[in-house]
């Protein structure tokens, strides 16, 4: 149970507050955050708008408790700098095809192009999550951190966000596989 759960006293307020989260993300993934509206969540979790002002404080608030997200990046044996970037792949693709947290960031990804709290939150996660995650050579780790940041994105945004074919169709093995060298090429620069 989450500390915010653990504010809500009893287990129906649990329940209403995760149908709120599972509502939100839907709306705000198939919608989009400027048209999902407060009454729209309100009505696919089956209840009253009151209770997402109540649980939330306003639509910003529960936008940010849909997206939040941690990346679990995997955690990586020494001495395996060579199959860094196979492992990042792997796990991203895995990531952002999965319910949880994939919805989240594909609800992310799609909100940052308009919105500019949602391209904050996407630089915040990468701020503490990817740049720290491969922050072992001084001054390069934040641009070798970037330009990971940037391909996983773009592949994220070509798949998710524009459906771009055939990249939609495609063996998500052969995807990491493939994502997996450019990630490689980017870690091993000098």
């Amino acid at each position: 149970m989450s500390s915010e759960d653990a504010s809500i006293p009893t287990a129906k307020g649990r329940r209403s507050r995760e149908a709120i989260l599972r509502a939100a993300a839907a709306r705000f993934e198939s919608d989009g955050f400027d048209r999902t509206t407060v009454r729209g969540i309100a009505k696919d979790a089956g209840i009253d708008a009151a209770m997402i002002v109540r649980y939330f404080g306003s639509k910003e608030s529960l936008f940010l408790a849909a997206t939040s997200i941690d990346l679990e990046l995997p955690r990586l044996e020494a001495g395996s700098e060579r199959d860094t970037g196979f492992a990042l792949a792997r796990h991203a693709v895995a990531l952002w095809g999965s319910e949880t947290p994939g919805r989240a960031l594909r609800i992310l990804l799609r909100a940052s192009t308009q919105d500019a709290e949602a391209s904050a939150r996407v630089g915040d996660v990468f701020a503490t999550q990817v740049l720290p995650f491969l922050a072992d050579d001084g001054a390069r780790s934040p641009v070798r951190a970037s330009l990971v940041t940037a391909q996983i994105l773009g592949y994220a945004f070509g798949r998710y966000v524009i459906g771009l074919d055939p990249l939609v169709d495609v063996d998500d093995e052969e995807v990491a596989r493939r994502l997996g060298g450019a990630l490689q090429a980017v870690i091993d620069a000098p």
